[in-house]
């Protein structure tokens, strides 16, 4: 009995080896999220760290993907279209298959399939891509869903495995602007208006503003507010909240108060220079950033103008909790 053991454990150790095998081929197949263990594919792992408090937030904000796969000369190849639950499944991950080996460039946007979006001339050329807001004329009051960009340089398609880091940057900002005067009576909802101007309706597939175009973005919410002021006491006034695209440094973006009854505005000033005046821009982390880069990174944006009684003065800008002695810098 005791010469037969040998052979009986080797045969043993066969029918695990060839257990383990099918298990793990097993894995590979019928978890598709664990690309870790299986490492199989062509893989574009999706990222949004490119935000004000560098962390990693695409599982909570990156809700579907549409991927532009173009050649090296730009002529579109195909589109794939992924849902936040497939994106959840694999990690927020992409899978890519199905290409001729060859070298390819890819253009991701989450967020353009919602209504207030419209994609033209998508099926040509990679200088053919445009996303802009879907309404026709010159006014934008809705609240605008999120829209999010990334893009990856030419690589190397092929059948080996290969993951590849997309990093997305969010193309929509929110602006919560609070108008009070020391006068209680003299900005009410009823009294005052707010809008927003810029040329930036439209991106192409690099991410920059393609359209002349100016837009009026309008506030898709506004209410008579109460704030409670360290420096002049409690103030009354009205809060206006506006969504508009991509914020450029270098483009003419500017706010405008009207007050009802009055042909010129309160208050007509360059959003971007007035952005700038906080000095040095950082990070949640503490790293210093120019000015695109806090304009690209940061996506809320509160902002309080306190008037004199008269509203013939500014006497205060804030943004997000800065202060600027808004008289000694900007005509009005």
């Amino acid at each position: 009995m005791d010469s037969k053991r040998p052979y009986q454990y080797r045969a043993l150790r066969r029918i695990a080896t060839l257990l383990l095998v099918a298990l793990t081929l097993a894995s590979c197949t019928w978890v598709k999220d664990d690309t870790e263990e299986c490492r199989y594919g062509f893989w574009l792992q999706l990222h949004y760290t490119y935000n004000i408090l560098d962390v990693e937030a695409a599982p909570e904000y990156i809700n579907d993907a549409f991927v532009y796969v173009y050649d090296t000369d730009g002529n579109y190849v195909r589109r794939i279209d992924v849902t936040r639950a497939q994106l959840t499944a694999n990690n927020h991950r992409v899978r890519v298959e199905g290409l001729d080996e060859g070298d390819y460039q890819f253009v991701v946007w989450s967020g353009i399939g919602n209504s207030p979006y419209a994609v033209t001339e998508d099926t040509k050329t990679i200088s053919d891509f445009r996303v802009q807001l879907a309404a026709t004329g010159s006014t934008a009051s809705t609240q605008l869903p999120d829209l999010y960009f990334g893009a990856l340089p030419t690589v190397h398609y092929d059948n080996r495995y290969a993951v590849y880091d997309v990093s997305m940057m969010k193309d929509t900002n929110q602006l919560s602007c609070l108008a009070v005067s020391l006068a209680d009576d003299s900005l009410t909802p009823d009294n005052c208006s707010l809008t927003m101007t810029a040329s930036n309706s439209a991106m192409d597939a690099r991410n920059r503003l393609s359209s002349p175009l100016k837009i009026e973005y309008t506030p898709f919410q506004q209410k008579a507010v109460t704030i409670d002021d360290p420096d002049y006491g409690e103030l009354h006034g009205v809060q206006f909240s506006i969504k508009t695209l991509r914020l450029m440094a270098d483009s003419d973006c500017r706010l405008l108060l009207h007050k009802k009854g009055q042909d010129e505005p309160v208050l007509n000033i360059s959003l971007p220079e007035y952005i700038a005046l906080i000095g040095s821009l950082y990070t949640n982390l503490g790293r210093e950033v120019g000015l695109q880069e806090y304009l690209d990174r940061q996506d809320f944006y509160t902002v309080v103008l306190l008037f004199s009684e008269g509203l013939d003065q500014l006497l205060q800008l804030r943004v997000n909790s800065w202060r600027v002695r808004a008289y000694n810098h900007l005509k009005l």
